[in-house]
């Protein structure tokens, strides 16, 4: 039998997601042992409450770390986020335990943002909406480009990446990729190692970054990567802001390096009110917000389900984290 411990509170984990009743009821359905419902770690650790499985939110914040290392039932953690940074400082992932998050829920939600800063860019809508709150009416001297006629390069060519790929193509855009492993992808036309990643950027009029945060991919975008591209190249971050070097960032913008930036994610969050980005005509900012959506613990909770029907059958799981490969 698995005893599962759901563990969230939008407040508490600054999260705008809310888990109800009717989440831990389609859990309890699957789950052959209890389900309990905690807010705070404090609260688990109150109750002495000793579960062998743990659905929380581990993407950011604080992980839980006093429960998880002081349960000695503890056997599966998984994270309703497809981040897990936060998990590289923690003890948890020393644990000989399963670990598990939620990938493949983001991909449509995502890359429809990503579609909609790459319209917004390319049509100058950052610098009418600057406009507009002055009450000015005036085109822009740059006259726009069409999205068909445009390259789009995806760095970090994984799950997310797919699905914007295939909106991508459909608006008959050039897509390329980078990703550790070169195989064929797709809706890519091309698909790059990492060790080809300054070829891929000068050859692109969008940078999409989707890269996650690991050790490796600190500053990955730095100053060399934006001289690499067109000074007419739009770029793009809704994955984590250490992959960019942001000084180097707002340098390039500054410089004319490049043409203008959508940003989700940040360097340090929030995004401090005197950073020069924020008063950029070319740049539009948004609070690391790009996967919200009001089905999306509906369909995290979905996915817990299939795995934990799996979990109970011993049957492999998947979106295993493997924290040595995020290192």
């Amino acid at each position: 039998m698995a005893d599962v411990l759901v563990l969230f509170d939008r407040d508490v984990n600054n999260v705008p997601l809310t888990i109800r009743q009717d989440h831990i009821d389609q859990i309890q359905d699957i789950a052959d042992g209890e389900v309990y419902w905690c807010k705070t770690e404090a609260e688990a650790l109150e109750k002495k409450i000793d579960a062998d499985v743990l659905f929380a939110w581990v993407g950011t914040g604080t992980p839980p770390d006093e429960y998880c290392t002081g349960n000695r039932k503890l056997k599966w953690v998984h994270t309703f986020s497809a981040g897990i940074n936060a998990l590289s400082g923690s003890p948890i992932k020393d644990l000989p335990i399963k670990l598990t998050n939620a990938k493949g829920i983001h991909g449509r939600t995502m890359s429809v943002v990503a579609l909609g800063f790459m319209v917004s860019l390319a049509r100058s809508w950052p610098q009418y909406h600057k406009k507009q709150m002055r009450h000015i009416w005036g085109r822009e001297p740059v006259s726009p480009s069409d999205l068909w006629d445009m390259t789009l390069c995806i760095v970090g060519a994984g799950a997310i990446a797919a699905d914007l790929a295939k909106l991508a193509k459909a608006l008959d855009m050039k897509v390329t990729g980078v990703k550790r492993s070169v195989v064929p992808l797709e809706n890519f036309d091309k698909v790059y190692p990492d060790s080809q990643l300054d070829e891929a950027l000068a050859e692109a009029d969008f940078v999409v970054v989707l890269a996650p945060a690991t050790p490796g991919t600190f500053h990955m975008i730095d100053e060399g990567r934006f001289r690499r591209m067109k000074d007419s190249a739009f770029f793009i971050n809704i994955s984590r802001g250490t992959v960019v070097d942001e000084a180097a960032l707002v340098e390039a913008l500054r410089n004319g390096e490049i043409a203008g930036a959508a940003l989700d994610a940040v360097e340090d969050e929030p995004l401090a009110p005197d950073s020069p980005l924020w008063d950029m005509d070319n740049v539009i900012i948004t609070p690391h917000c790009s996967a919200d959506r009001s089905a999306y613990v509906d369909d995290a909770v979905a996915q817990f389900c299939e795995l934990l029907r799996l979990y109970q059958e011993g049957r492999p799981l998947f979106n295993e984290i493997d924290m040595k490969e995020n290192a």
